[in-house]
């Protein structure tokens, strides 16, 4: 009896392997969202780079958003050339670096490093010092155009390296 039990739970456990085997084995391999979304961050990185501004045309959707720090900064294709227009006349030397990039199916995220000298024009006057800064990119992607770009960066840490300091507030009156 104990033969027939431990034939039956061999052949059991055999059956079930296979069946798991087989119903994996069947399934596509995911493609992988790099191969579409990298051309894209590439061309993203380049417009930064004061390369071929004009090819974000392409991957713009109408409706583009991009939000700096919890605040709207740029709507469309056209803000968003205006916002890097605007830094790189700043910022004449700037140089986006792309430390590391994670694709997936809608979008990636990718950590940056800016450095540039504030020598030129900006929403203050050119302090003439160099920046390295770093920060976080949230690019989503819905029928192979960028709808939203989210960024993150230590604000606090650019004004620090432009020379602002920080004044405490004057003791409060009650």
């Amino acid at each position: 009896m104990s033969k027939l039990i431990n034939t039956s739970l061999k052949t059991g456990s055999l059956f079930l392997l296979i069946a798991v085997l087989f119903a994996t084995g069947c399934q596509q391999p995911k493609p992988d969202p790099s191969v579409e979304m990298k051309p894209i961050v590439d061309k993203l990185e380049n417009a930064w780079n004061g390369r071929n501004i004009d090819a974000l045309d392409a991957i713009f959707a109408p409706d583009f958003v991009r939000i700096v720090n919890n605040q709207p900064e740029a709507n469309g294709v056209e803000g968003y050339k205006k916002a890097i227009a605007d830094f790189r006349t700043a910022y004449p030397d700037l140089k986006l670096t792309l430390d590391n990039t994670l694709y997936a199916e809608n979008g990636g995220v990718t950590r940056w490093v800016l450095t540039g000298t504030n020598t030129g024009p900006g929403q203050m006057p050119p302090t003439g010092k160099s920046v390295n800064i770093w920060g976080l990119s949230i690019v989503h992607i819905a029928n192979g155009k960028v709808t939203k770009e989210i960024v993150a960066f230590d604000n606090q840490d650019l004004m620090e390296q432009l020379g602002f300091t920080m004044v405490p507030p004057a003791a409060g009156k009650k």
